[in-house]
């Protein structure tokens, strides 16, 4: 698997783990928002992408980030 796979499934895991969710219910390319996303979701994976990833993610990109494709290529800008 990529580099970019690996870090696809692991952002997969944290935002599945967040909504309470299994991992293969969420479509890269689907909006957070269609699938309960909040903005207490939002900080909750922050917190967790920074501490998995070991980045410090700008804020205002991340709330722009409206997929798991989104925040994918955030955590690789930021890496």
């Amino acid at each position: 698997m990529s580099e970019s796979g690996s870090i696809e499934e692991s952002v997969r895991e944290i935002i599945a783990d967040v909504l309470g969710a299994d991992p293969a219910d969420i479509p890269a390319d689907q909006a957070l928002a269609a699938l309960g996303w909040d903005s207490m979701n939002s900080m909750e994976a922050l917190v967790r992408l920074e501490k998995q990833f070991a980045v410090d993610l700008d804020l205002r990109s991340f709330h722009a980030a409206y997929t798991v494709t989104d925040m994918v290529a955030l955590v690789e800008k930021f890496q």
